[in-house]
């Protein structure tokens, strides 16, 4: 749905999302009690699909109302099941010790250690989705480029707050914009999920130091059932084998590595669950692309993939590794049936 539609619905509609994650063209209102994140960048295409809007079935057809509050720069909503969050955080003024950390990787870790404490404080012990948007991610500063500087930040806050590092973690992308603050969006939960990997690759979280001081932390896809649906979040999604890019320079090559990825995280999620619940013709795309001029090229790869109508938006901006063209993150729902 486009941003303005949102605001076109019934008062009740409203009061039922948990949070959404937009992309608006420029700077407009909004309504304050709903957690969201608006994040400025260039549409290239599916402006139907600028937002996406996470509703509460429960909260839709009861008149239990969802609970809303904030936490340190947290706001959030949530059901019994589901807890919405969104945090923006301007980077932090370095400190004279000389010794200090880069500035991103110390609002990271603050943004990420805010999000821990809500977990342990309301109770959603899982966290199944983290949405991450900064400036100029590919730049260097501190003698370490940002997204390394961000994926530090991000590890010290897991470590120093006891959470996982490899394994049982979230699905996550991490994309960068023109300008703007540290921006994070996350979905949390009750029900533990399962952490799905993609054989065609290295884990993440296993990357070799060629990468960075701190190896990213999520995994390569989420798995859940909550309020009666069978849910897929799958990570930010590129042209990757192994630990190593593939295709440099070539947007359609690339294109076709990154859809070779995600039906390797599909069958793996339908393995994982002995049937075949999800497929590329029934998800809903998110695809970053670095070059405008790149669309047509990328779309018309993945309608050929996938031999039909897309459910997608594509918007520009930057990939976590300066040779990457575009990255695709998805999200599928399957209607479980319950005996």
């Amino acid at each position: 749905m486009p941003f303005s539609g949102i605001f076109q619905q019934s008062r009740s509609w409203q009061e039922s999302i948990l949070g959404a994650v937009c992309f608006v063209e420029s700077s407009t209102g909004s309504n304050t009690e709903i957690p969201m994140i608006q994040l400025h960048a260039p549409i290239l295409d599916g402006a139907d699909a600028a937002c996406e809007i996470w509703l509460s079935n429960a909260a839709l057809s009861s008149d239990k109302p969802l609970g809303h509050g904030s936490h340190g720069a947290i706001q959030y909503r949530f059901s019994d099941e589901l807890l919405f969050g969104v945090i923006s955080l301007p980077e932090s003024a370095p400190t004279q010790t000389g010794t200090e950390s880069a500035p991103l990787q110390q609002t990271t870790e603050s943004a990420y250690r805010q999000i821990f404490a809500l977990m342990d404080d309301l109770d959603y012990p899982y966290t199944y989705r983290f949405w991450n948007y900064m400036a100029d991610i590919n730049g260097i500063s501190h003698g370490l480029e940002r997204y390394r500087q961000f994926n530090v930040g991000r590890k010290d806050a897991f470590l120093a707050c006891g959470r996982e590092v490899s394994g049982q973690l979230p699905a996550a992308c991490a994309l960068g914009l023109a300008d703007g603050p540290l921006t994070i969006a996350f979905l949390l939960g009750r029900k533990a999920p399962i952490a799905i990997e993609n054989p065609r690759q290295v884990s993440a979280y296993e990357y070799p130091e060629e990468y960075g001081p701190q190896t990213p932390s999520f995994s390569r896809a989420t798995l859940l059932r909550a309020e009666q649906d069978d849910l897929l979040f799958i990570s930010g999604t590129a042209s990757i084998v192994g630990h190593q890019t593939r295709h440099e320079s070539d947007v359609v090559a690339q294109t076709k590595e990154t859809l070779a990825n995600l039906d390797a995280v599909i069958a793996e999620a339908n393995r994982t669950l002995g049937e075949q619940k999800f497929d590329l013709q029934n998800i809903f795309f998110r695809v970053y692309i670095r070059h405008a001029a790149d669309l047509s090229l990328v779309r018309n790869e993945i309608q050929h993939h996938i031999g039909g109508t897309i459910k997608a938006v594509f918007v520009q901006a930057d990939i976590c590794r300066q040779e990457l063209l575009l990255e695709i993150e998805a999200t599928a729902t399957h209607r479980a049936e319950f005996a």
